[in-house]
């Protein structure tokens, strides 16, 4: 049997099951049709909507929620409150938990766990990105991404300016 037999057969057997139209690509009569993958927020409706999905963002949501219940701006309460932002990661790596976090983290003097969180949400921002929801890759779109290098000037910068505010004055000569 030649390549255009094989190929005629097999068209006519899935145009049988599947009702192909005569436009229809080969390499779907072949293969068989992809299903289509959603390429926007909202594509879904109640039929397609994925449990996977909506199981995440009911966790993001009670994340995020909890988030906005914490007093973030303030430096004592945001270490006090790393216990529980470890926490809420457990739940659910919500990017901006990261993020508060990593200046928690720094604000406490901690920074080899703040350059470990920066990694971390470095891999989460990947997972986002390269995850098949649209949902979720819109969860990192316009925040900026903390490098080992800038917190560890951060750093620098802090106990330089900790250092200059201990060392005795200078003695000034008329």
């Amino acid at each position: 049997m030649g390549i255009r037999q094989w190929i005629r057969k097999r068209m006519a057997e899935d145009a049988q099951g599947e009702d192909l139209p005569p436009n229809a690509s080969i390499m779907d009569a072949i293969f068989g049709r992809e299903t289509a993958t959603q390429r926007a927020m909202g594509e879904y409706d109640a039929a397609s909507y994925p449990g996977e999905l909506a199981d995440l963002l009911r966790r993001r949501e009670q994340v995020s929620d909890a988030l906005m219940e914490m007093d973030v701006t303030n430096k004592a309460a945001r270490r006090d409150s790393i216990p529980r932002l470890q926490g809420l990661l457990r739940v659910y790596p919500h990017p901006l938990v990261y993020e508060t976090l990593i200046h928690a983290y720094m604000d406490n003097g901690r920074y080899e766990e703040a350059r470990g969180v920066a990694f971390a949400a470095k891999e989460r921002r990947w997972e986002c990105t390269h995850s098949p929801y649209p949902e979720i890759r819109a969860e990192t779109d316009r925040l900026n991404e903390w490098s080992p290098d800038e917190i560890d000037a951060l750093r620098e910068e802090r106990e330089g300016r900790a250092a200059a505010a201990t060392a005795p004055a200078a003695p000034t000569t008329p």
